[in-house]
């Protein structure tokens, strides 16, 4: 209507579903990316200013993820529609390599994956991220990402190749070493310790990686204990650095994540849940302010430090 570009090509806005052989139930939308990297508004020079998303849509279910309003805004269904109708961009390297090639990123950071997780079940069927951690590294682009799937394990060596000419951060997103939160609240992720198993592959190879202590869910994963333990794992793996975020719940999301909530959670804990996120979007700041408190302070006792500091201090070097 205003003659900018599209997301997408206009001839590949609405082709037949792509069937899934071996994904039960998930059907993938393919299209045709006519743009791929996208600013970041007031984004400082030399900081995390562009992202870039592969898929919508993402396979591991997050019951809490925010990413599932996005989904409304391509005409699927925010719940289950969004674990399961999945669109993949898949001229991707392509799109990147024509974007890079003036750069256009400078100094800038890129986020790889931040509506859905660039390792989610349906990249080891259309095998995006080579293409794209190749055209990064052929720029010379500092980038980070974050994922909750092994798979990640398999870019290993594409990772290390461009940590060697550029700032590279890989992040593994894990809130608690309870398998049983897991599956309760991310049921297709891979398992804490998996997770833990990545982080410890990636140091091995080189690679800079840290851990989003994400999301840190209220009553299920938020004992000092169990911080503490998380933490403990994330250093012993690691980690060079963490980052805490407690759970907050869009609005989007939140019908399905009570809905999942009270069909899959122990009565007590919908409960308590129910009786915060059914009015609020997240925790009170007190709390907020607490648990990252906690964790930072465990942190340091590991020498580990702010996700923010290290980012800032890896720009300097």
């Amino acid at each position: 209507m205003n003659g900018q570009p599209g997301l997408f090509d206009a001839a590949e806005v609405a082709p037949p579903p792509t069937p899934a052989p071996g994904f039960r139930d998930i059907t993938f939308h393919e299209r045709r990316a006519r743009t791929l990297l996208n600013r970041i508004p007031g984004a400082r020079p030399g900081g995390m200013a562009w992202t870039l998303n592969p898929y919508r849509g993402c396979t591991h279910a997050c019951t809490y993820c925010f990413a599932r309003d996005n989904h409304a805004r391509l005409g699927f269904d925010t719940g289950e529609g969004f674990n399961t109708q999945v669109v993949v961009k898949t001229n991707v390297a392509d799109v990147l390599r024509r974007e890079l090639r003036g750069g256009k990123t400078g100094d800038d950071w890129v986020m790889v994956g931040t509506s859905t997780d660039c390792y989610q079940r349906a990249e080891g069927h259309y095998r995006l991220m080579p293409g794209i951690l190749r055209t990064l590294a052929d720029h010379r682009v500092n980038f980070t990402t974050t994922t909750k799937s092994a798979l990640l394990r398999r870019d290993i060596p594409l990772c290390a190749e461009a940590a060697r000419v550029a700032n590279v951060l890989v992040m593994t997103s894990l809130g608690s070493l309870d398998d049983r939160v897991r599956h309760a609240f991310e049921p297709g992720a891979a398992p804490p310790r998996a997770r833990l198993a990545t982080i410890a592959a990636l140091r091995a190879a080189g690679v800079p990686a840290g851990v989003l202590i994400a999301p840190v869910i209220p009553y299920a994963g938020d004992s000092p204990a169990a911080l503490d333990a998380l933490v403990d794992a994330c250093a012993e793996a690691g980690a060079v650095t963490v980052y805490p975020d407690v759970m907050r719940i869009s609005p989007g999301a939140r019908d399905w994540f009570l809905a999942r909530s009270a069909a899959h959670l122990p009565p007590h804990l919908h409960r308590r849940l129910a009786a915060r996120y059914a009015t609020h979007r997240g925790m009170p700041p007190q709390y907020v302010r607490e648990v990252t408190a906690h964790i930072h302070a465990r942190a340091a006792r590991h020498g580990l430090p702010r996700w923010e500091d290290y980012v800032r201090d890896v720009a300097r070097r």
